[in-house]
């Protein structure tokens, strides 16, 4: 599975797609307007990353772990050769979840260049909230992802699984709040979403984050059914 990640990610890094859309997503981050405060600041940054930014750069590494294989039929070539079917899953995963904490590295990075050079005196306990939110950010998006891909290996289609991983990015969490304050029952707060943004703000308060372990429990669910459904899927070979 290792050699399988390192000829992934050997491969998508020749491609253009997930520099440029990385890229955009600095300067955005670098051009932003500066806040009043310093707490408004880190809350911009922490809107802009688990939002938009964590959609759109979601999108070219989808592209390029899911979608260019199933274009190419590399990916039945490689089950045509006896792979393991469950080490193709999360090999998949693993270049996503790589992918997905360099770019939010590169992001943080960027963040605290940009703060740099304004007058805001940001903390280094708001530096290392932040830090933390964007681990949060690439546990968020490797669910999405993984919602995404299970879609795609069960229809074999790369433009179902967009269609989700952009409308569960965008809209996901805007549903489950609308829902939840339509019926008063806890869509939301029992959700992915709701779950992992608790044990963030756990964290925050000084407690132990313990709502990431049934958020982390919901994303190993996904991924074995992930894995059942490729399994038992015809391809033809």
């Amino acid at each position: 599975m290792n050699r399988l990640i390192r000829a992934d990610l050997k491969r998508i890094l020749r491609k253009a797609g997930p520099y440029v859309m990385l890229l955009l997503m600095v300067l955005v981050v670098i051009a932003h307007p500066s806040a009043d405060t310093a707490g408004e600041e880190m809350e911009s940054y922490r809107t802009f990353f688990g939002f938009f930014a964590l959609t759109m750069i979601s999108i070219p590494i989808y592209l390029s772990v899911y979608s260019d294989e199933m274009k190419s039929g590399i990916m039945i070539s490689i089950v045509g050769m006896g792979m393991d079917r469950r080490k193709i899953v999360l090999s998949k995963l693993w270049d996503c979840f790589i992918l997905l904490l360099v770019s939010f590295v590169v992001l943080y990075g960027a963040a605290l260049f940009s703060n740099s050079a304004t007058d805001l005196a940001i903390t280094q306990k708001q530096t290392r909230f932040l830090l933390l939110y964007s681990f949060y950010c690439v546990i968020r998006g490797i669910g999405v992802i993984a919602l995404s891909s299970l879609v795609l290996f069960l229809t074999m289609s790369a433009a179902g699984g967009m269609l989700v991983l952009i409308s569960v990015g965008i809209a996901g969490e805007f549903i489950l709040k609308g829902l939840q304050e339509l019926t008063a029952l806890p869509f939301y707060d029992l959700s992915y979403y709701g779950l992992l943004n608790r044990s963030y703000n756990q964290f925050q308060n000084g407690d132990i984050g313990w709502t990431i372990i049934p958020a982390l429990i919901y994303l190993c669910v996904v991924i074995v059914v992930y894995i059942m459904f490729f399994e038992k899927k015809e391809m033809n070979l």
